[in-house]
């Protein structure tokens, strides 16, 4: 095992164009899963292409361990990575298949045959290794390709979407496969996906990129509760957080509150705890979070301050089942910061997504009264996007 360090990594395939990856830094510790995450073309795939030696490093250096490695061959960097496509020898059995790189690097024979049944115990292949890939699931050529790479017992794993393939459930058996074969070998692994959710469940770290550019690193739990900027809020979640543009006021009791349109909510003091940046802005204008997970139907809270609760025509309600995804139309400005071309403003009026327990009887075309939890409400500088919880300086204002 070893630790992986990039500093400053940088990609351009063209001197005219933008960067593909830009000043990327990241330090992975000996045995930590690492997830890159971010939407196509944010550059993760290419960060992985760069540690593998798979293409030139435009700025900046690739550590293995204490060693350089920009200017090794991929086969020297020991390395093992699996790629989206299996690509398995169809002509092979499973056992021929794992054992291959062993078998190219004429190891003896006995030590192959022991090295084989050792991984095929480990990702549960033992009853198929007489089989050819043409008659295996999908779910059991990707553990096979798993099993190519980690009979090298390489220092670092690569993964590049590995699941992607797979259908929905295979993918949710997969992930958990995944994730506790690398915590019992403690391999350091670096994992590429564009699915947040793949992300939050399997990482000890997630890194969020965008355009290039690494928004945020840090736990799964980190980027969910303090996101650093909009992004990362619009990103981290299913579904998105809520944002809207707001105005930051106070009532006559002298309480911090926040109004969006025609809603107003108190900004309690855990929340200004949480976004010391708050402190000096009455009056000022902010972009105002709201996670659907934190707006409860109020006949299903019971009694709750009114400057907790907004009221709202329900648009649409999609039961999940175990809870409902409902759509309330709010007279606000709703913000979105995403690479696809929705644009800055909703038509009509804009949505806040909620997610009512199961036990709501709340339905389309009704006026639904909701109980925000306001302790965990979220604040961001209407220009830059930053989360508040770092600066004290008021929003767009230099200091």
């Amino acid at each position: 095992m070893s630790t992986v360090c990039i500093d400053k990594l940088t990609k351009r395939y063209d001197a005219q164009d933008e960067p593909a990856l830009r000043s990327l830094s990241l330090d992975i510790a000996e045995g930590e899963f690492l997830v890159l995450v971010g939407p196509s073309g944010c550059g993760k795939s290419t960060a992985l292409k760069l540690i593998a030696g798979l293409e030139d490093v435009s700025d900046g250096t690739v550590s293995i361990g204490e060693t350089v490695v920009n200017d090794y061959a991929s086969r020297d960097r020991d390395i093992a990575m699996v790629f989206q496509n299996y690509a398995l020898y169809p002509h092979m059995t499973v056992y021929e298949n794992i054992a291959f790189p062993m078998s190219i690097a004429r190891r003896p024979r006995a030590e192959i045959d022991a090295a084989v049944k050792d991984v095929a115990r480990t990702l549960q292949l033992e009853a198929l290794l007489g089989r050819k890939p043409a008659h295996l699931s999908g779910g059991q050529r990707q553990r096979v390709a798993m099993g190519r790479a980690l009979i090298r017992r390489p220092s670092v794993f690569l993964m590049d979407e590995p699941l992607s393939n797979l259908d929905a459930k295979l993918r949710v058996q997969m992930r958990s496969e995944i994730a506790q074969i690398q915590r019992r070998l403690k391999v350091t692994t670096i994992y590429v996906t564009h699915d947040q959710v793949e992300a939050m469940t399997m990482g000890d770290r997630v890194a969020l990129m965008r355009k290039g550019v690494l928004q945020q690193v840090d736990t799964p739990d980190t980027l969910y509760h303090r996101p650093a900027n909009t992004f990362v809020a619009s990103f981290i979640g299913s579904p998105a957080m809520n944002l809207f543009r707001a105005q930051l006021t106070q009532s006559e009791d002298a309480q911090m509150m926040v109004t969006f349109g025609d809603q107003t909510l108190a900004v309690t003091d855990r929340a200004r705890d949480r976004h010391p940046g708050l402190r000096t802005l009455t009056g000022d204008a902010v972009i105002v979070g709201i996670r659907p997970e934190d707006i409860e139907d109020a006949g299903l809270v019971g009694d709750a301050a009114p400057s907790w609760k907004i009221r709202a025509e329900v648009k649409l309600v999609e039961s999940l089942g175990s809870d409902h995804m409902t759509h309330l139309r709010i007279d606000a400005e709703q913000v979105f910061d995403t690479d696809d071309d929705t644009g800055d403003v909703a038509p009509d009026k804009s949505v806040c997504i909620a997610r009512f327990g199961a036990r709501s009887t709340v339905r389309a075309g009704q006026t639904a009264t909701a109980v925000v939890q306001c302790d965990w409400l979220h604040f961001f500088d209407p220009k830059t996007g930053e989360a508040l919880s770092k600066t004290a300086q008021p929003p767009g204002k230099d200091p």
